[in-house]
């Protein structure tokens, strides 16, 4: 994965790839998804809440995410999309979006119509179970999220976000790029933007992490883990399933 939320060379064939080896008639039919690429700017809608929706969008590049937004105006953010990532597969059998998708920073993604999956499970059942398998791991992501709010204190919900971005980057060194603001890390956490300020300066001073305009540097990996009681599990992607 590009740290810096660059190009893959396919979003689709990449995510699959970190499950399990694919042939090259595999490859030819996932890559049919990734015709029609589109640009779109910071802040722009890929998707409207209660809308019709008939796509599916792999993102080649940036970061996206899917926002629910209250009556009130208060919005909580479900979910952060990184490139090679498909948007939209948890909405699969909704007719019209229950979530917003949005751009988070200028991106590239492919929008492709959900029955162009047909295709791909007609013709390879491997990869219709790698599909599955992938929602499966976005399921448990969000289970996951779901107790980091509900059950964990503001400094061990940052830790644990922390991490899990560090995983889910790939970045094998301590520091990495995360290009969003703390307004959005307090909609993803449930906090407030001054809050988030509270606890990354709370981070700090246990010398857990380092943060400046956007760029983490994570000190003290097991103090983070150790503080938000860190599994990786719900991020482990298996297809050896019966």
């Amino acid at each position: 994965m590009d740290l810096a939320f660059g190009n893959v060379r396919s979003c689709i064939v990449h995510q699959f790839e970190r499950v399990v080896d694919l042939t090259e008639d595999e490859v030819n039919l996932l890559m049919t998804l990734e015709n029609n690429e589109r640009e779109f700017q910071a802040g722009e809608e890929l998707t409207r809440k209660g809308k019709y929706n008939n796509y599916f969008y792999t993102l080649q590049s940036g970061l996206a995410c899917a926002i629910k937004t209250l009556a009130d105006g208060q919005r909580q953010v479900l979910d952060i999309f990184l490139p090679g990532q498909i948007i939209g597969l948890q909405e699969i059998g909704l007719k019209n979006s229950f979530t917003e998708f949005r751009a988070l920073t200028r991106l590239k993604a492919h929008p492709f119509p959900k029955q162009s999956l047909m295709k791909i499970f007609e013709q390879s059942p491997k990869l219709a179970k790698i599909f599955f398998t992938i929602m499966a791991r976005e399921q448990a992501m969000l289970i996951e999220r779901i107790v980091n709010i509900s059950r964990r204190n503001a400094p061990e919900r940052l830790a644990h976000f922390l991490v899990e971005m560090k995983m889910r980057l790939g970045s094998c060194a301590c520091d990495f790029h995360l290009p969003i603001n703390q307004s959005l890390i307090g909609d993803t956490l449930g906090i407030s933007s001054v809050h988030v300020s509270r606890t990354l300066k709370h981070l700090r001073d246990l010398g857990l992490i380092d943060n400046k305009q956007g760029h983490i540097v994570i000190n003290d990996l097991d103090g983070l883990i150790k503080l938000s009681s860190f599994d990786s599990g719900y991020l482990e992607t298996s297809p050896e399933w019966k």
